[in-house]
């Protein structure tokens, strides 16, 4: 099934032409990962976020509770100040039938007083004191006044308290929130009441009844700092689970179940709840003061659409530089295989003769490399074709030389037999001799009519050109052959040495001023090869004269035709690693050493055999 699915895609992806292939490999080389990383890194970040939101949640509950207690003490102090209060005590217990009425007044503008100075915090709206005194300041019930009033403890809502009280252990007891009816606001004031007993001096029997009126909005003010999140809110409840101030009554009606998720909350461990179908992380903290606990309540929703709308923001990111990214790559692919189709178009054009090469070429990158392979390919092409047509000519030429040179060969041989016998028949020896060794020496240079020859004969061949050559120079040339007779039988092309030879008599030894000296011919196998070393005690030469000897190149007229046509013959015939080397310095004589592969000769008959010697 694998290769099944292999093949299919290997198949489909070979169809597509460059450009396609280099933008999906862009999709998936640079999209697929980015787009991975976007989604981990949402991951991530989202849940750092809602861990965040948990522990800024946290902290705002901590501090909104250290404020409201601050705030409870605050009135729980002014009420202690009240209590037990020695001047207040003793102004209450005054009888004061017998007082005048501006008496009755200074005592109230005293008490009125130092309440007012005793209660200064934002939070209240009125403090009311049941007990006894005169009509003139004590009113029968309450009016619901801001500020400070005195109140009959006779009134209904006084005999409520004060049972409520009997049975109440701690200092102040709040109740519920109530709304507190007053002529300034038809519909009433919200308030959270607080009451506790005025302690009489000395014995501390109750004296009478202090009630605070605590704002409940103020309240829902203070712990609305704890909301970190819209759609949270925050409660306060006391230790019967009373609701005493809320941040957003509408959303506390959204939640119908949430008392009793309260309670689990505060009886668990557990701070993840579901209400309603929606998952909500509940925080909770006790104030000092009061021991009420202060509750906060966010929607995961909330706290998830921050990370929705990071999610959002960084796929958009993704999209802008992606499509960035997707046009970069676009142009450059389309410029890589612009050039690419440009140089498959002219490869195709090859087919119908067009060898004209690339110009223009910009760059160094690996198209301009191919670009420069394919121009130099097509200059070998064009090069290699004028070769061939030259070398066809010349093959033609050599080919009409040939025939013309194997005209009837004996008719040379003869005529040379006949002069040698004449010569001897007139008693000219010395003709006899060179007659004899010019039929031997032309014999092995046509060596009946084979290119390649053992190496024997060709040191055969210059020994008897040595030879002729002394006759002519007065025997000015010396030759020493050291070769090994496990050599001998290896095969060399014809005519190989003789140039060479001849080259170190000419233009070596006859150019010194005494026009003598000795050529020696030495060969040996080194590393699988035949190596032939021609050296004499010639003139020498230049570097530079070296060069142009070695030089084969048609651009190079200069140096021996013999010794470029010796090199060509062995590159061509061995190989282009075989060759000639030159060491020679002025004055100091040259060496030139042969360089073929050792090949066994497969004629092992000598070319000049005994019925031909002359």
């Amino acid at each position: 099934m694998i290769r099944i699915i292999r093949k299919i895609a290997r198949t489909f992806f070979y169809q597509m032409n460059l450009m396609q292939k280099l933008l999906i490999s862009y999709f998936l080389l640079i999209l697929v990962p980015m787009l991975l990383l976007t989604f981990l890194t949402y991951a991530h970040v989202s849940k750092t976020l809602i861990r965040q939101f948990q522990y800024s949640s946290d902290q705002a509950l901590q501090q909104t509770s250290i404020y409201l207690d601050k705030v409870m003490e605050e009135i729980e102090s002014a009420t202690d100040q009240i209590a037990f209060n020695r001047v207040l005590s003793d102004i209450f217990q005054t009888d004061t039938s017998d007082d005048s009425v501006v008496e009755i007044y200074e005592n109230y503008l005293t008490a009125s007083s130092l309440l007012q100075n005793v209660f200064t915090s934002d939070a209240l709206y009125s403090v009311e004191i049941y007990i006894e005194g005169d009509s003139l300041y004590v009113s029968e019930e309450s009016r619901g006044e801001q500020g400070v009033s005195f109140i009959s403890p006779d009134c209904s809502y006084a005999r409520e308290l004060d049972e409520k009280l009997s049975g109440h252990s701690g200092k102040i007891l709040y109740l519920a929130p109530r709304i507190l009816q007053t002529g300034i606001s038809a519909d009433g004031i919200p308030v959270i009441t607080g009451a506790r007993y005025i302690k009489a001096s000395p014995n501390y029997s109750n004296l009478g009844i202090l009630t605070v009126n605590i704002r409940q909005e103020t309240l829902n003010s203070i712990i609305g700092r704890a909301c970190v999140l819209p759609n949270s809110i925050s409660l306060l409840l006391d230790q019967n689970g009373t609701v005493m101030a809320v941040s957003d009554e509408a959303m506390l009606e959204t939640y119908p179940d949430l008392r009793e998720i309260i309670q689990d909350r505060l009886s668990g461990d557990s701070n993840s709840f579901t209400a309603e179908k929606e998952t909500i992380l509940i925080n909770a903290t006790t104030l000092d003061s009061s021991q009420w606990a202060l509750i906060s309540v966010i929607p995961y929703e909330e706290m998830l659409k921050t990370s929705l709308a990071t999610r959002n923001r960084m796929l958009l990111i993704f999209f802008v530089i992606s499509s960035l990214f997707y046009i970069v790559a676009y142009l450059i692919s389309r410029s890589i295989t612009a050039r690419i189709r440009f140089l498959a178009k002219r490869m195709k054009e090859i087919q119908f003769d067009n060898y004209a090469p690339i110009s223009n070429i910009v760059g160094n990158d690996e198209i301009s490399d191919l670009t420069n392979s394919y121009n130099y390919m097509l200059n070998k092409i064009n090069a290699y074709a004028d070769s061939q047509y030259h070398l066809g000519i010349t093959l033609k030429n050599s080919e009409l030389k040939a025939l013309q040179a194997q005209i009837n060969p004996h008719f040379l041989y003869n005529t040379l037999d006949l002069l040698h016998w004449l010569a001897e028949d007139y008693g000219a020896d010395e003709i006899s001799e060179i007659v004899s060794l010019l039929s031997r020496f032309y014999k092995l240079s046509l060596s009946r009519g084979v290119d390649v020859v053992s190496l024997k004969d060709a040191i055969q061949h210059i020994e008897i050109y040595v030879k002729l050559q002394n006759f002519r120079f007065g025997d000015s040339i010396h030759l020493e052959v050291e070769l090994s007779p496990d050599i001998c039988g290896l095969s060399i092309l014809k005519l190989l040495l003789q140039p060479i030879v001849e080259n170190s008599i000419l233009h070596g030894i006859l150019e010194k001023e005494q026009q003598t000296g000795t050529i020696s011919i030495k060969g040996y196998v080194a590393e699988g090869d035949l190596k032939i070393q021609i050296s004499d005690d010639g003139v020498g030469m230049t570097s530079e004269q070296i060069h142009n000897i070695m030089d084969v190149s048609p651009s190079n007229p200069a140096g021996g035709y013999g010794i470029k046509n010796i090199i060509e013959r062995i590159r061509l015939y061995y190989g282009s690693r075989y060759g000639l080397s030159y060491e020679s310095q002025p004055g100091q004589g040259t060496s030139v050493t042969v360089t073929i592969p050792c090949i066994k000769h497969t004629d092992q008959q000598a070319i000049i055999s005994q019925d031909d010697a002359v």
